[in-house]
């Protein structure tokens, strides 16, 4: 099933009203710590304990800027096709 981890709208977590905008940075910053933590783990069990760490993280990161950029290109080809289609 695509996208199982994310919840139904609704269903989502909230963040507790009664935090101060001081708490809520740092809750988010928890958080960015956290998946950093996962992704690393991630890729330590990928290239196992004598693999370069560094090394996985790199070519992960070039991957995803890969993707990033192919989409970015497929959004741009899109919006200028959808322009000269309605005669922009």
């Amino acid at each position: 099933m695509m996208n199982q981890l994310i919840p139904h709208p609704g269903t989502e977590a909230a963040v507790p009203d009664h935090l101060t905008v001081d708490q809520r940075v740092a809750l988010w910053a928890d958080l960015l710590d956290a998946n950093e933590a996962l992704l690393l783990a991630g890729l330590r069990r990928k290239i196992g304990p004598e693999g370069d760490l560094r090394e996985a993280y790199r070519i992960w990161y070039a991957g995803q800027m890969e993707e990033h950029d192919r989409m970015m290109r497929r959004q741009a080809e899109n919006l200028h096709r959808r322009g000269v289609c309605h005669g922009r």
